[in-house]
């Protein structure tokens, strides 16, 4: 009864924290926020990861108003010397750039990380380097629009509108995918603001106005994405319209335009298809996790030599028990995983003291024939993966970690280990497989738990695992 009690009170601090954390987002006390989460204290919620990435963002903002820099280098030197500001030389003088250590612990394309890129850049209001702004523009077409065209079109807005180096033709593919989709959302900033150049050597200009300066000249059949009209109308060549801040894909810049040499034409749907394409890949991501699994019944989906488990509850969520055994026999259920797989990922508790505990194996099945790949223990500090060890520093806490299966050599697979972003281990080569069946796709992966037939009191809890190919 106390070990239960006391993890309900963990629960109700950890919400309670997170709650107070998003209340001073709210009110945009994001010195507040910091303070919260002192360097030492561990956080397992990506939402709180979220706010401090976020929060370091509009604190880098301030760090670049007149108003507000003074204050906001001082808090950060003296209550945060934890974090690292950097000067960023500019065409307008220093930019202070804080490097941000939490966006690097979300999960890569997920909702979290995607909302704290958005706001990094969105919080860039002054000039920085062109290879920065290049380095944000790459990160930011690599993600999924779609669910968050509002925020995301702002961000690309923002970050088009600075000098930025050349990117790779690949790279500007994507961004055109973008483009054309953000113009077909209406609640994206580019809502039907495609056009194409109707004028022979018009005008591109340094702001909104013929008095700005004059940087290059556009013709027909020059495309080029808008985002900013000038409030104050105006007659140009006995045409009366505004002034649109655009981008031009084939220029690589943004630059003023009077709309009167402009046609609004429709998106470009094979680009749109194309995106949908690319992003539609990570919906081919399998999760499973022990809700439903009641104890004495094998969990849903799982087939092979079942041996009753207890249900165990942690912090709200179902945990699968894994157990050491005194005699090493071990029976094994296991999953079907459909189509290709690239990553593993699986969450995960420890209780070890002595015996280390197999927690899964990856296999590969063809023909009825499985073939293990990789086998995953614990031991009370370290991971190991195929006889490789990572010494792990989080204790009996829950674990959130991924296999990605990154290349071939010879008849055996090599991956890496990560967390969220972060390489744990690299290079880790599987069991030698049927190379010729894997390459054909006639194989298909297998995720399999060992059950201890005369278990020890060492056991971890598994949560959770997802598998897809992004």
């Amino acid at each position: 009864m106390v070990l239960v009690a006391f993890g309900i009170f963990l629960f109700v601090d950890f919400r309670d924290l997170e709650d107070r954390a998003y209340g001073h987002f709210q009110k945009s006390e994001f010195e507040r926020i910091l303070d919260l989460y002192p360097p030492s204290k561990k956080i397992e919620s990506e939402l709180s990861i979220s706010l401090l990435s976020q929060s370091i963002s509009a604190l880098e903002r301030k760090a670049n108003e007149t108003k507000t820099k003074e204050s906001t280098l001082k808090f950060l030197k003296e209550e945060h010397p934890e974090l690292i500001v950097k000067e960023w030389e500019t065409s307008l003088g220093i930019y202070y750039h804080i490097e941000d250590p939490y966006i690097l612990k979300l999960k890569k394309h997920g909702i979290h990380y995607k909302k704290s890129l958005i706001a990094k850049i969105q919080n860039i209001q002054k000039p920085i380097p062109k290879d920065k702004v290049s380095h944000y523009l790459l990160q930011l077409v690599l993600e999924d629009p779609r669910g968050l065209e509002a925020g995301y079109s702002q961000a690309l807005a923002n970050i088009v509108r600075y000098p930025m180096e050349t990117i790779g033709e690949l790279e500007s593919a994507f961004l055109l995918e973008t483009l054309h989709y953000l113009s077909s959302s209406s609640l994206s900033l580019f809502y039907e603001n495609l056009f194409t150049v109707s004028g022979t050597n018009v005008n591109l200009r340094s702001g909104p106005g013929k008095e700005n300066k004059e940087v290059g000249k556009v013709s027909i059949p020059e495309t080029t994405f808008c985002f900013e009209k000038d409030g104050q109308s105006e007659t140009v060549a006995g045409k009366t319209g505004y002034f649109v801040q655009c981008f031009y894909p084939h220029l690589s810049k943004s630059a003023w335009i009077f709309s009167g040499f402009l046609e609004n034409i429709p998106a470009n749907q094979k680009y749109i298809s194309d995106l949908e394409n690319r992003f539609n890949t990570t919906d081919s991501e399998e999760r499973f996790d022990f809700v439903s699994w009641l104890g004495e019944k094998m969990p849903p989906g799982f087939y092979g030599t079942y041996i009753p488990r207890e249900r165990i509850l942690e912090s709200g969520a179902v945990g699968f028990p894994l157990y050491g055994n005194q005699t090493k026999e071990f029976r094994k259920i296991c999953k079907k995983l459909s189509g290709e797989k690239k990553y593993f990922e699986f969450s995960y508790m420890t209780d070890i003291t002595k015996e280390a505990v197999p927690l899964l194996e990856l296999n590969l099945s063809y023909k009825d024939n499985n073939q293990p790949v990789y086998l995953i223990e614990l031991d009370h500090e370290s991971i190991w993966i195929n006889r490789n060890r990572y010494i792990l520093d989080q204790g009996n806490q829950k674990q959130n970690l991924s296999l990605y299966i990154e290349s071939r050599d010879g008849d055996k697979l090599v991956g890496s280990l990560k967390e969220r972003n972060i390489g744990l281990l690299q290079n880790l080569k599987s069991y030698p497989i049927a190379m010729d069946a894997y390459q054909s796709g006639k194989s298909h992966w297998e995720i399999c738990l060992p059950l201890a037939k005369n278990p020890t009191r060492d056991k971890v809890l598994l949560f959770e695992i997802k598998s897809g190919i992004n």
